[in-house]
């Protein structure tokens, strides 16, 4: 078995503490030789566990051995290391202490001037650079830029020893990423948008934040007290048993905490390493296979069939809409809050009163996905979604009201939460192919040449569909979650020439299935079997495209 530790440093002490073999790596660019970060630790890895576990428990295991790695340079299959990576937040009460409230700010814009005194020293190298290329420069990684603040924060920040040293670390690890991100996606490495030069973050724009990855990070026996480094001990106001109760048992491990402020409010999110469970989540419905069509009338339409029996059930959950539902109460709580006095206590009152609106909002769409979710992963045995572009949905749109719609039934939230739930409850998830015009292909219905039947509709938005052959009037989303239901077994014929699932994980992918905004979909052998949209530009997907679905 082969341990993969996060850095060379770590394999070093688990070939101290276990004795296995260090495996090489690639060379130094001088062609000296370099170590790497896999440790043989032999055939079984259970008499090893706690050596490694004491140096890191995040770590990967593979099922390779030395010989393999030395012929392949692959360490092999990945296998379970027995731990996962979680999430919890909680809401906190605000310091009834003056002073702490005003250190819990002194955290925030300790890490705001550590983010900007390391962004004006690369661009000043940047300058210097185009002047002279052989200026020493800073390195663009959280070890160089720490070391550079090191040197400085006497001068730049007298008042440093005031807060945490996780403060300045937090923004200096911000500021690498930053500058990864731009550097990735100016080389065309990064999927996605383009990603702009990083930018001086303002204390008006800036939400407030700091993480904390080293010191007194615990959750106290009263599951009501979180006590974070240098700040203390907050008062969380929800109970903390889904998280202390791991702890307290020894199944966890905290990694870091993240203090934030968000519509005035102190938020403490926890990440945790938690030991995988012996029992797995049972899934109440394993031989069902359901079809979930995303929608903004409907949140989902799921239509499911049993491989036993052959029952099939149409299902639709209500989208909540709550921007719609409190439009007009955020309206007129703006206009309240534009004729205030900025400053004043009326101007307090009325940006709270607005804070609150947008707060309901973001929680009760979340709750929304978190229980659709949750109820697909824990009753369907194997669950087949679309591959959706939010944003290029929203860009299709003609009135800024459609787009306003698209965002209001957070769309995108649904597939990442369906990913680690349907592995925790063991059932499969397939993401169908994004060209796949579930919506427009008549399910159970072909033309004499065996082809699928294309319903029409005077608009792209038309709830109901009209076959051209039968003249029967089709509902669009029950039409599109049948056909991703029976996926691939109509799509494989159809004029998109989809892909098959691939075979191996509990997680399926098809097509463009990844997510990317790519323009065509690779075949099973990795070759184009669908051209590029007229008129997208290449790495951009295109939304009105007649084997596309509007919907």
């Amino acid at each position: 078995m082969i341990v993969g530790m996060r850095t060379r440093a770590q394999a070093a002490r688990v070939v101290a503490a276990t004795g296995g073999a260090h495996l090489p790596g690639k060379p130094n660019p001088d062609g000296t030789a370099r170590l790497s970060r896999y440790v043989d630790v032999g055939p079984d890895f259970e008499p090893h566990r706690g050596a490694v576990e004491s140096v890191s428990v995040l770590f990967d295991l593979f099922d390779g051995d030395r010989d393999g790695y030395t012929e392949t340079g692959s360490p092999g299959e990945p296998v379970p290391s027995g731990w996962t990576v979680s999430g919890a937040q909680f809401e906190v009460d605000w310091p009834t202490d003056p002073d702490r409230c005003a250190l819990v700010r002194s955290h925030f814009g300790a890490r705001r001037k550590a983010f900007n005194w390391g962004l004006a020293r690369v661009k000043a190298d940047l300058d210097a650079k185009a002047v002279d290329p052989a200026h020493d420069c800073v390195g663009w990684n959280l070890g160089s830029l720490r070391k550079v603040w090191n040197r400085a924060k006497d001068e730049v920040a007298p008042w440093w020893a005031a807060n945490s040293k996780e403060a300045y670390s937090s923004g200096l690890a911000d500021l690498a990423q930053a500058l990864s991100n731009w550097s990735a996606s100016k080389t065309g490495t990064r999927k996605g948008r383009r990603v702009g030069f990083p930018r001086f973050k303002s204390a008006r724009r800036d939400p407030g934040r700091v993480r904390f990855s080293t010191g007194a990070m615990r959750l106290e026996a009263d599951r009501r007290t979180i006590i974070v480094p240098r700040i203390g001990a907050l008062r969380s106001k929800e109970n903390t048993r889904r998280v202390q109760r791991h702890l307290a048992a020894g199944r966890a491990q905290i990694l870091n905490m993240t203090l934030s402020q968000r519509w005035g409010r102190l938020f403490v999110s926890i990440n945790y390493a938690l030991r995988t469970p012996t029992t797995a989540c049972v899934v109440s419905q394993p031989t069902v296979t359901a079809g979930v069509d995303l929608g903004v009338r409907t949140l989902a339409t799921v239509a499911t069939i049993d491989a036993a029996t052959g029952a099939q059930t149409l299902t639709e959950y209500p989208n909540p809409a709550p921007l719609k539902a409190t439009l007009a109460a955020c309206r007129r709580a703006g206009r309240e809050l534009s004729r205030r006095i900025p400053g004043s206590r009326g101007w307090r009152h009325a940006k709270a009163k607005l804070a609150r609106l947008d707060r309901r909002c973001v929680y009760l769409r979340r709750e929304a996905a978190h229980q659709l979710s949750t109820e697909l992963a824990g009753s369907y045995g194997h669950i087949v979604i679309e591959d959706l572009d939010v944003a290029a949905m929203k860009q299709g749109m003609g009135r800024r009201a459609f787009r306003r719609a698209v965002s209001d039934a957070a769309m995108g939230a649904l597939r990442p939460q369906l990913v680690y739930k349907t592995a925790r409850y063991g059932s499969v998830l397939t993401v169908a192919d994004r060209w796949f015009a579930s919506s427009q292909l008549h399910h159970g219905h072909t033309l004499p040449d065996g082809t699928p039947c294309r319903l029409v509709g005077t608009t792209k938005l038309d709830k109901q569909l009209r076959c051209p052959v039968t003249g029967v009037v089709v509902d669009r989303d029950a039409n599109a979650a049948r056909n991703l239901r029976d996926w691939p077994e109509p799509a494989s014929c159809g004029p998109v020439r989809a892909t098959a699932p691939s075979v191996p994980g509990p997680t399926k992918s098809v097509g463009t299935g990844h997510g990317g905004d790519a323009g065509t979909s690779a075949g099973a052998d990795g070759a184009s079997v669908r051209p590029r949209p007229r008129g997208a530009r290449s790495g951009e997907a295109k939304t009105q495209t007649p084997q596309g679905d509007a919907a």
